[in-house]
């Protein structure tokens, strides 16, 4: 008998170039939507104070940020670089204001600097009451011009922080018509059994 010859069959090739076009489509997508964001707790820290059971969620973009730290100092970020820049000069740079003239800003307490005696980030230091609130205004007006959106504000103090710093702060934001922010706080924990 006769032994039965496998017909061959050629090799199947696929082609992977609309595969490789299809990747760096998407990467290249991915790579001019996406937003970076600098981060603003790297050199301040801050305890948040305990709270309930809110769990609103804070706004993502188009962020003003003020944090009051443990020492008095009013910390002032954006999250949008060509506002940072247009407004304080510094694309990376935070703002800063330390409202109690008879105090040393925390900033320059060297327990609150690296090794090489700077803030991860450079400070850009508003001593005068007028100055500041003028940052805040042109912090809104900038963002305006250049997003079109205004900034939503959201506020972060240390739980160790003056009272008193806090009420001169919402007393800077009811003055320059910022009267809608958000408070940020950590959620209590419950009992665990």
């Amino acid at each position: 008998m006769r032994a039965v010859k496998k017909k061959r069959v050629p090799p199947q090739e696929i082609d992977m170039t609309p595969y490789v076009d299809v990747i760096m489509l998407i990467l290249t997508f991915f790579i001019l939507t996406a937003q970076f964001k600098a981060e603003l707790a790297e050199d301040i820290q801050v305890q948040l104070p305990s709270s309930g059971n809110d769990t609103t969620k804070l706004p993502e973009r188009n962020v003003m940020t003020l944090v009051v730290n443990k020492f008095g100092d009013i910390f002032v970020d954006v999250d949008n670089i060509n506002v940072r820049e247009d407004v304080i000069g510094d694309a990376i740079g935070l703002a800063a204001y330390h409202p109690d003239s008879t105090t040393q800003p925390g900033w320059t307490n060297p327990a609150n600097l690296n090794e090489k005696g700077e803030l991860k980030r450079p400070i850009v230091a508003f001593n005068d009451r007028e100055k500041f609130k003028k940052l805040l205004i042109d912090f809104r007006l900038s963002s305006k011009n250049i997003t079109g959106k205004d900034l939503r504000i959201v506020v972060k103090g240390d739980k160790d922080a003056d009272i008193g710093t806090i009420q001169d702060l919402m007393d800077i934001l009811k003055e320059t018509k910022n009267t809608r922010f958000s408070f940020v706080t950590d959620l209590e924990q419950g009992n665990k059994e």
